[in-house]
């Protein structure tokens, strides 16, 4: 049996240094499931005496919480389709963090690629249902891995952080989609600033489920994901970069084209989570489109140790946690901001549980 080599630290006092510690993780198998498990039952505890203060009983909120997503099938369909961008996404920074290349830009690569694969279907050539959808899916697929393709540029052309140039890149993609929805790919027809409905390039259902069928390709590519990473020259190469970028250079691999390829795949899939996001749920582009589900998928990635299977398991822990709490603030005066304070609080504690785990090993 192999072992893959200890991972090089990157230098420490920066972002990228601080993020290369935390993904070090503890040196035990028990560790690395017991600080994510540990990081979410502490959290809500301690939303439990948040809720306490403002006066809401917290057994009873997080019992509704559960009968939230467990008690109803809406609730199952919602935590369903809620969790499949964050899959996508969080699978796209699991392999640019298991290689040590630290983007912050899925929320970018999300709107550019949802962006684009609108355009094509709403004032591209007109093509027969299918066809649209499908050519939809592989313009937002090749938008995300061209955009975060920038930021693999800069990093190989100037040296540039891909921390910086990925996370300045969310706010170009931002601007882009409040000027498209207003001027762009705007429907004439509208009031307000929206894009055209995407009408036959619209994700159908699953039958018999609710649910649209981006969920299913979302469940596919866990394990395609897993098996290229455990069986290709490509996912050994990502084990080797986030190692020692020095031993792959000596094995006449390019670390340069490495990280290019490396977050031209969490690109596609964060532009393929954008445009499935379109046309399964909203058929529609506004403002709103950009909710931060770049962002929240670090946390998925994080909280399931950069592994596909672990990735699947945090994004439906904190959909549902996002869709059980919506359904108790109808019971109860909870705050809206309950579920984002909690999944800071997952990242605070999971964070200091690695900490403290590392320091008690030596």
């Amino acid at each position: 049996m192999t072992r893959t080599p200890a991972p090089a630290s990157a230098p420490d006092g920066g972002p990228d240094g601080v993020l290369s510690r935390l993904l070090r993780g503890p040196d035990s198998a028990l560790g690395h499931v017991a600080v994510p498990v540990g990081a979410v039952l502490a959290a809500l505890v301690v939303g439990g005496v948040l809720m306490a203060v403002e006066g809401v009983a917290p057994l009873s909120a997080y019992g509704e919480v559960v009968l939230g997503v467990f008690g109803r099938t809406r609730g199952l369909i919602d935590t369903a389709v809620m969790a499949t961008p964050l899959i996508l996404l969080g699978l796209g920074i699991a392999v640019a963090y298991r290689a040590r290349v630290f983007t912050i830009g899925a929320e970018g690569q999300y709107i550019a690629g949802a962006l684009a694969g609108t355009a094509w279907v709403t004032v591209g050539p007109p093509l027969p249902g299918f066809l649209l959808l499908v050519s939809g899916l592989a313009v937002a697929v090749l938008t995300g891995a061209a955009w975060a393709g920038i930021t693999a540029w800069m990093l190989a052309r100037f040296g540039a952080s891909v921390v910086i140039t990925s996370l300045l890149l969310n706010y170009v993609a931002a601007a882009g989609l409040a000027w498209a929805v207003r001027v762009g790919i705007r429907d004439p027809g509208s009031f307000t600033p929206q894009s055209r409905a995407l009408g036959d390039a619209a994700l159908p259902d699953i039958p018999g489920t609710g649910i649209h069928l981006g969920f299913f390709l979302a469940l596919l590519a866990v394990p395609a994901l897993a098996a290229v990473l455990r069986r290709t020259r490509f996912g050994f190469r990502v084990e080797v970069l986030g190692a020692n970028p020095e031993v792959l250079a000596v094995n006449e691999a390019r670390p340069a084209r490495t990280r290019l390829a490396v977050l031209a795949l969490a690109g596609a899939f964060a532009g393929l989570a954008g445009f499935v996001e379109v046309a399964g749920v909203t058929e529609r582009m506004t403002p709103a489109f950009a909710t931060g589900y770049g962002f929240t998928a670090i946390i998925v990635a994080l909280l399931g140790r950069l592994r596909p299977l672990g990735v699947l398991v945090a994004a439906l822990l904190l959909a549902g946690l996002t869709v059980g709490f919506d359904e108790a603030e109808r019971v109860f005066i909870i705050p809206s901001t309950t579920v984002g304070v909690i999944q800071a609080l997952i990242v605070v504690f999971f964070v200091a549980g690695d900490a403290l785990s590392r320091r008690g090993r030596r």
